[in-house]
């Protein structure tokens, strides 16, 4: 049966929200956008020419995810690094303006502002190019994210983890960071990072992109195959609440753990078909999905109905052409 929710429904769920904060701790990223046109090849090589006419930044990363709850009327505590340039300013200026505190951001010197920069024609990507260091941060500026990761684990009814590799996320540390915030019964939520995988033992739920799955765990969901089995052991395995997997044009599939009368040994699956019509860009949606779910879980919503919204709402933002947040209005009427 395919899992629905009514519109009056989904409003008593985000009336709740305003009073909830959530934590996210991750890569802080920019993402630069050049949009223009292409009316020719270029004679230097065989390139598409973009004339430019316009220019745009976005958040991306950590604090995107911030953004989106914020957009939701979650009052998010962002906990990242930044460089000490430009884009690092920038991105603290952004978090201001949409009235994120910027404090958490801790400045490392030595070390450049993650940056993505995409070339867009007629609503197309053509072509992107990355700015950016994997290297873990340095003792000093990890201690300082920790501390105050840890620290907020009293205040804030949830954590989500924006793991893209990029430095923040230290195995012993987070080990140290979920033992805390699951032992006060807080959920914790990871968008995971591939080679990290077996670091999120213990979290609430992972949701990883049916690729991610694939390749970390060898969940397969091509034709012929059955994922489900591979899907509960790592449930039972990472002693998870539950493991979210979105599979694009093929809608979402959650496995939990824990339901009564289970025919398979404890854990329940939900298959939820995609709503998306339209699909210009995925960008940013991932980091959409997870917002809306961790604010459904800090707030006491059951995870389907969490995972029915979440679905609902990476529908919306697909229809536009990057990172996008999805207001708890909008979210509202897409039921209506």
């Amino acid at each position: 049966m395919r899992p629905r929710l009514a519109a009056e429904q989904v409003r008593r769920y985000v009336d709740r929200f305003a009073s909830a904060r959530v934590a996210v701790l991750g890569d802080a990223m920019l993402d630069r956008y050049f949009w223009g046109d292409v009316e020719r090849i270029s004679p230097e090589a065989p390139v598409p020419v973009v004339r430019v006419t316009r220019r745009s930044r976005r958040l991306g990363g950590a604090v995107n995810v911030a953004a989106n709850l914020r957009a939701l009327g979650v009052v998010p505590e962002v906990v990242a690094v930044r460089g000490a340039d430009r884009d690092g300013r920038e991105v603290v200026r952004m978090l201001e303006r949409l009235g994120i505190d910027p404090a958490g951001l801790v400045e490392c010197r030595g070390r450049a502002t993650t940056k993505k920069v995409r070339i867009i024609a007629r609503n197309q990507q053509v072509v992107r190019a990355d700015f950016e260091t994997d290297e873990a941060v340095d003792g000093a500026t990890r201690r300082t994210v920790y501390d105050r990761a840890l620290a907020l684990a009293e205040s804030c009814h949830g954590l989500v983890v924006s793991d893209y590799g990029k430095g923040v996320v230290v195995e012993a540390e987070f080990r140290e960071l979920v033992a805390r915030w699951r032992g006060l019964g807080k959920p914790v939520l990871v968008d995971p990072h591939i080679p990290h995988f077996s670091w999120y033992r213990g979290v609430t739920v992972i949701t990883p992109n049916a690729r991610e799955a694939q390749q970390s765990a060898g969940i397969d969901y091509r034709k012929g195959n059955d994922p489900s089995a591979l899907a509960y052991d790592v449930v039972r395995r990472m002693e998870l609440d539950a493991l979210l997997v979105t599979r694009g044009e093929d809608g979402m599939s959650l496995y939990c753990r824990g339901a009564e009368g289970s025919s398979q040994g404890g854990t329940r699956e939900v298959h939820i078909p995609t709503v998306a019509k339209e699909v210009y860009d995925v960008t940013g949606a991932g980091d959409t999905v997870i917002s809306v779910l961790a604010a459904s879980l800090a707030t006491g919503v059951d995870i389907v109905d969490g995972v029915v919204m979440a679905n609902q709402a990476a529908g919306e933002v697909i229809k536009e052409v990057g990172t996008s947040a999805l207001s708890a209005a909008d979210l509202v009427a897409a039921f209506e």
